[in-house]
C-alpha cells in the first residue's frame, strides 16, 4: 500500500523517545482520518507494521525499544477502535500484532515473543515511552479477556508489568493509569486472586473517594461496589448508594449502580425497589434503541445485558418469573402493551446451560462451555470466542464446512453442557410456550428436545407477544442454486397441491434480488419459503445475506430493513439454507442473524444453525410442509417436523412414502441415510 504524504517512516531521528513519540501520534492522527473505513485502516495500519519491521534491516541505527514502541502506538489507535465498537476478533488481532508479527486474515498462529517489550520497559531511554504505550493497551487486552474470554496467554504473560505499573502512584496517576488498573482489577477477580485484587481495589477506592469529580469516578464505582467477592474497605451496597447520591452520572452508570443496590436488598425490599430500577432500565433501553443499524443495536442489547446481569440473576435464581418477563422486556426494548403474556422458560448459563429457580450456582464453572466450544469449533470448521480455548482459535478462518467426524464429540459435550432431561421436565410442568435463551446462539436446544421427544417450543427472539398463524392456503416457493433444489420444488409442490393449497414456484431464471425484496413485503402469500445458499460468516456476521443465485443476493441489512406486511396475523418465512438461523457469536448475546433479526409478532422464521447437507434440508423441509398441508400451527408443524426428523431411515421412508412424495423424495433421502446431529440438529424456530 502506499503511504499517504507524511506517514512514511524513515530512520532519521527516532534514537529519541521524544521524536518517536511524536511520529506515532502523527500516525495516530492519520489513523483517526481512516476510521470510517476499516478495511483502508487496516491495509494502513499493516503497511506501517511492515515499515517499522524493516527499519531493523534498513536502519540498524533505529534502537529496538523505538521500533518497540512505534509498533504499540500505531497498533493501539484500531485495538481502541475495536473495543468501542465490541468487536473482540479485531482487538486480538491488533494486540497480537502490538507486541509480536502482524496478525493477517488468515493467520492460524501467532507466536509471540515479549523479550523485546521486557527490554523497552527496562530501557533507561525509552522506558517511560514504552510503559506509557503498555498502559494505553492494557485496557483493551484486559477488557478482551474479561468479556470474550480471550488472549489468555497474553493477558497472563503481560499482567505483572501492567500491575507493577498500576499500583505506582495510582491516586496521583493519570486517567490512563486508573482506566487500566479497573481492568485489571475484574481479571484479578475473575481468576481469584484475591490478594493482588484487593491491594489494587483499595487504591482504587482512594482514588475514587479522592477524586469524585473525575470523569472515571462513575465506572470505578459501579466496578467496586459489583465487585465479588468485595474488594474494598466500605460495603459495596454503600458504595453504590454514595455514588447515586454523590456523584454526577449517565443513565447507564445509574442503572449499573441501582442494580447492584436492588441485588444486595432482601426479598422486601427489592419488591419495593424494583419499580425504580426498572424505571432506569426502560430509561436506557429507550437510549439503546435510537440506534438504525440493526447489527450495532444488537450489540447494544449484549452491553445493556452485561450490565444489568445480576438483577437477570437474581430474578432467575429466585423464580420471580413476572418480574424477569418485565425486565427482559424492557431490556429488549418492548412497551408494556407488547411483552409476551404467555408462559416461558428462560434459558440461562449456570455451571450448566440450564438451570431451576433457587438451583443456579454462584460462581459459573465454565468448563462445560469451554468443552462445547471446542467440540464446535472442531465441528463446524469455524472459529468462535469463548473462554478457554487457545488464542490461536480466534485465527482459524471459517470455511463453512462440517466435520462429521467431530459430530459425536460435539453432541457428548452438548449433553454435557445443556441439562436437556430436567428441562424438558420443567417446560412441561410449567405449561410453558416459548424459551427465552440467553445461551450461545448456535447451541441447538430445539434439536436435542426433539431427541427426547419434545417439548419443542419456540424460541422467542422478539420478546413481542406474537399474533396468531395464518391458515396456510398460498405458499410462494424460492428456488436457488442449492443441492436438490429442484426436488424441493417437486416435494413442496405435491405436498401442497394434494391439500389444496397454492405453491407459486419462482424459478432460478426469475429469481432477483429486488423482486424477492418486494414480494417479501407484500401479504399475497401465508408462508415465503427460500430454497437457497446462506451465508453467515461468524468472523464477519455483518456479511451475511441469503444467495438466490451466483449474482442475486439480498444482505441481512436489506432483510432487516424491509417490512413484514400488517395483517393482524402472522406469516410464515421458511429459510431452508445454510446459516440462516445462525446469530453473531462474538458478543455476550447478539441477535444479529438471518432469521433473528426479521421474527417477530407478524413473522415466524425456520432457519437452521449451521452449514445443512442438501439431502437434510430437502427431507426437513419435506417433514415440514406435510404438517402445514394437514392444517397444524406453524410451531407445533415445526416441533412435529422435527421429531419425525429423528426417527430411522427407514421410517422416513415410509412416511414420505405414505405422503405420495417417495419418488421426489429418493435421493435427497439416500443423502440422508447416515445422518449426525450436523444433519438433524441444525432446525431451529424463531418468533
Amino acid at each position: 500500500m502506499q503511504l499517504p504524504p507524511g506517514a512514511e517512516i524513515a530512520g532519521e531521528g527516532l534514537d529519541d523517545p521524544r521524536s518517536v513519540v511524536a511520529v506515532g501520534l502523527l500516525l495516530q492522527h492519520l489513523q483517526t482520518q481512516l476510521s470510517e473505513s476499516g478495511h483502508a485502516l487496516e491495509q494502513f495500519t499493516f503497511a506501517l507494521l511492515e515499515d517499522i519491521q524493516g527499519l531493523e534491516k534498513s536502519q540498524p541505527c533505529v534502537p529496538e525499544s523505538a521500533r518497540t514502541v512505534l509498533a504499540m502506538m500505531v497498533c493501539w489507535f484500531p485495538a481502541r477502535h475495536a473495543f468501542e465498537h465490541a468487536q473482540p476478533l479485531a482487538m486480538w488481532r491488533w494486540l497480537h500484532s502490538a507486541f509480536g508479527p502482524p496478525v493477517l486474515a488468515d493467520a492460524s498462529d501467532a507466536k509471540i515473543d515479549l523479550a523485546p517489550l521486557d527490554r523497552a520497559l527496562r530501557d533507561e531511554t525509552f522506558g517511560v515511552a514504552a510503559q506509557a504505550s503498555l498502559i494505553m493497551l492494557a485496557p483493551v487486552l484486559f477488557y478482551l479477556n474479561n468479556n470474550a474470554h480471550s488472549a489468555d496467554g497474553l493477558a497472563r504473560q503481560l499482567l505483572p508489568a501492567v500491575l507493577a505499573l498500576c499500583g505506582d502512584g495510582l491516586v496521583q496517576g493519570p486517567v490512563q493509569r486508573i482506566e487500566a488498573a479497573a481492568h485489571v482489577l475484574t481479571y484479578l477477580v475473575r481468576n481469584h486472586q484475591r490478594e493482588e485484587a484487593c491491594a489494587l481495589g483499595h487504591e482504587l477506592e482512594f482514588c475514587l473517594y479522592a477524586h469524585p469529580a473525575s470523569p472515571m469516578a462513575g465506572g470505578l464505582a459501579v466496578l467496586l461496589a459489583g465487585a465479588q467477592p468485595p474488594v474494598t474497605h466500605r460495603k459495596p451496597a454503600a458504595i453504590a448508594r454514595w455514588a447515586l447520591e454523590h456523584l454526577e452520572v449517565n443513565p447507564y452508570t445509574a442503572l449499573s449502580l441501582k442494580t447492584i443496590v436492588a441485588t444486595r436488598m432482601d426479598d422486601a425490599e427489592r419488591a419495593a425497589y424494583f419499580p425504580q430500577v426498572l424505571s432506569q432500565l426502560q430509561v436506557v433501553a429507550a437510549l439503546v434503541e435510537r440506534e438504525q443499524r440493526a447489527a450495532q443495536l444488537s450489540r447494544d442489547r449484549g452491553t445493556l445485558l452485561s450490565m444489568s446481569g445480576p438483577m437477570l440473576h437474581t430474578l432467575l435464581q429466585g423464580g420471580d418469573h413476572e418480574r424477569l418477563m418485565q425486565w427482559l422486556s424492557a431490556w429488549h426494548g418492548v412497551a408494556p402493551g407488547e411483552q409476551r403474556r404467555n408462559r416461558c422458560v428462560v434459558l440461562a448459563t449456570g455451571s450448566r446451560a440450564w438451570f431451576r429457580p433457587q438451583t443456579a450456582p454462584e460462581d459459573g464453572d465454565d468448563a462445560p462451555l469451554v468443552r462445547l466450544t471446542a467440540a464446535m469449533n472442531a465441528a463446524l470448521g469455524r472459529s468462535l470466542i469463548t473462554s478457554g480455548l487457545p488464542d490461536t482459535a480466534l485465527t482459524v478462518p471459517a470455511t463453512g464446512r462440517t466435520y462429521d467426524e467431530h459430530a459425536p464429540e460435539l453432541e457428548a459435550a452438548l449433553e454435557n453442557f445443556v441439562d436437556t432431561a430436567d428441562l424438558a421436565d420443567y417446560a412441561r410442568t410449567e405449561k410453558a410456550e416459548a424459551f427465552i435463551s440467553l445461551l450461545p446462539a448456535l447451541t441447538p436446544v430445539q434439536a436435542l428436545l426433539a431427541r427426547r421427544q419434545g417439548p419443542v417450543l419456540p424460541l422467542a427472539v422478539s420478546l413481542r407477544q406474537p399474533l396468531p398463524d395464518r391458515p396456510v392456503k398460498a405458499v410462494q416457493l424460492w428456488c436457488g442454486q442449492a443441492p436438490f433444489t429442484r426436488a424441493e420444488a417437486d416435494v413442496l409442490q405435491t405436498v401442497f397441491s394434494y391439500a389444496g393449497v397454492r405453491c407459486d414456484i419462482v424459478d432460478l431464471s426469475e429469481v432477483t434480488r429486488s423482486s424477492f425484496l418486494t414480494a417479501y413485503q407484500q401479504d399475497e402469500h401465508d408462508v415465503i419459503w427460500v430454497a437457497a445458499h446462506g451465508r453467515h460468516p461468524l468472523l464477519d456476521p455483518d456479511d451475511s445475506s441469503i444467495l438466490l443465485s451466483s449474482t442475486e443476493h439480498v444482505s441481512l441489512e436489506e432483510l432487516a430493513a424491509a417490512s413484514v406486511p400488517s395483517t393482524g396475523q402472522r406469516r410464515l418465512l421458511v429459510l431452508n439454507t445454510c446459516d440462516s438461523a445462525a446469530a453473531n457469536a462474538q458478543g455476550p448475546y447478539d441477535d444479529f442473524g438471518l432469521a433473528r433479526s426479521v421474527a417477530g409478532p407478524g413473522q415466524a422464521v425456520i432457519g437452521h444453525l449451521w452449514p445443512v447437507p442438501g439431502g437434510a434440508a430437502v427431507v426437513f423441509g419435506a417433514l415440514l410442509a406435510c404438517e402445514l398441508a394437514d392444517g397444524s400451527g406453524f410451531a407445533e408443524s415445526f416441533e412435529t417436523a422435527l421429531c419425525a426428523f429423528q426417527d430411522t431411515w427407514h421410517g422416513l421412508a415410509r412416511r414420505l412414502a405414505d405422503r405420495g412424495i417417495g419418488a421426489e423424495i429418493a435421493e435427497a433421502l439416500h443423502d440422508f441415510r447416515d445422518p449426525t446431529l450436523l444433519d438433524w440438529g441444525s432446525p431451529a424456530f424463531l418468533e
